[in-house]
């Protein structure tokens, strides 16, 4: 069974939105504990946040958190930087892959995070990435032997570089929640589409 470890990217100024978007509310739960849980409820059992701006609020809300925090001091150099700290945070010796899930998109479920998982334990593929009517989205899977690539791209283009030079090692899920596209970015964003969401509890 290959081991999957979770990064949880919530580094950013979300300056858009005008506060943590970590904290925003999807149902009961901030959009960072949905992600979390969401992650838990998968199996994941190796969780990492990457924290970096406004790190001391959002680490406030973590308390119960088992997983492992770590601070981004580079966070406005990208959401690569926060990649790169993430994988630096995992135990590669007992980690083949790692599920990326950004905290502005948190429009996705547990059932989700199992198709990629099942994917990457089936297809052998290196990159997991889910479908929704022919667009690609978040959260994605990548094989643990792309790290070293990982931390050597280049930070103008990110992970999108790694991903162009294995696209003949992608396995893609289709799935019918059109959250892996969603980007939760401005207040209308969440006034549009997460106010309707219907949440796992």
């Amino acid at each position: 069974m290959k081991r999957i470890s979770a990064i949880i990217l919530s580094a950013g100024s979300s300056r858009r939105m005008g506060e943590p978007k970590a904290l925003l509310q999807i149902g009961k739960k901030t959009f960072l504990q949905h992600i979390i849980d969401a992650a838990e409820s998968s199996g994941v059992t190796d969780n990492v946040v990457v924290l970096g701006c406004e790190q001391k609020v959002i680490r406030e809300t973590l308390s119960s958190f088992n997983g492992k925090i770590v601070i981004n001091v580079a966070w406005e150099h990208g959401q690569l930087s926060s990649i790169i700290t993430g994988v630096e945070a995992l135990n590669l010796n007992d980690c083949d892959g790692a599920l990326i899930l950004p905290v502005d998109h948190p429009l996705i479920s547990s059932a989700l995070i199992r198709a990629l998982m099942n994917e990457f334990e089936e297809s052998g593929k290196k990159i997991i990435i889910p479908v929704y009517e022919g667009r690609r989205g978040h959260p994605l899977i990548i094989s643990s032997d792309l790290f070293p690539e990982i931390k050597n791209a280049s930070s103008a283009v990110g992970l999108r570089e790694v991903i162009r030079t294995h696209s003949n090692d992608i396995g893609v899920v289709p799935t019918t929640e059109e959250g892996i596209l969603l980007n939760i970015d401005t207040p209308d964003d969440y006034q549009k589409y997460v106010l309707n969401f219907n949440v796992e509890e």
